[in-house]
């Protein structure tokens, strides 16, 4: 039962798998819907009378129809759900595509940070979980890098590559707070 459970809540993460799913049980209600009208036309012709063969006919036709008509359903679902994660994949790729550029834009235009302290605007090349140099042996033979400032890779939440060590980003400064109160300092209550 757990193991069915587990089947049951992967196919609500998975859209790949979903969409698979809904071909196959698709095309396997579509070929039952066949095979129901084949085997009441065949029912119908071992019927002499007109009359004793329509009852095969419309109930087996109505049903390998509506079989039919549901697997044709779910193959278009499919299909629906298939194109809508790639656009959802393609403007997901985009955005930070997009982002990526307006913060290249920015950091150009500014060439300081809002808080007055000057951007590094070192380009190192973005993967999809870590930066790296531009010279780093990770990337041989890959072809469509992006490059992108250190201060934009930290802020997309890209980690330094290890074998290459790209630089970092400088740490801010922790604000200290006020001058702790000292205790001969206050005044005795009177």
């Amino acid at each position: 039962m757990k193991k069915l459970r587990a089947i049951w809540q992967s196919m609500w993460v998975d859209v790949d798998r979903r969409v698979r799913l809904g071909r196959v049980l698709g095309l396997l209600f579509v070929a039952a819907g066949f095979i129901v009208i084949g085997f009441a036309w065949n029912g119908a012709a071992g019927q002499v009378r007109v009359d004793s063969q329509f009852p095969y006919l419309l109930s087996g036709g109505f049903m390998g129809m509506g079989l039919i008509v549901v697997g044709i359903v779910m193959l278009l679902l499919a299909t629906v759900r298939a194109e809508r994660q790639i656009l959802t994949d393609k403007f997901d790729e985009m955005n930070r595509l997009l982002s990526r550029n307006l913060g290249r834009l920015q950091v150009t235009a500014n060439s300081a940070a809002s808080n007055g302290s000057p951007v590094s605007t070192e380009q190192v090349v973005a993967g999809t979980d870590l930066y790296h140099r531009p010279d780093c042996r990770i990337l041989v033979g890959k072809k469509d890098l992006t490059s992108i400032s250190v201060a934009q890779a930290t802020g997309e939440g890209l980690d330094p590559c290890r074998a290459c060590e790209p630089p970092v980003p400088p740490a801010e400064e922790k604000e200290e707070d006020a001058e702790p109160v000292s205790a001969g300092s206050e005044t005795p209550a009177r």
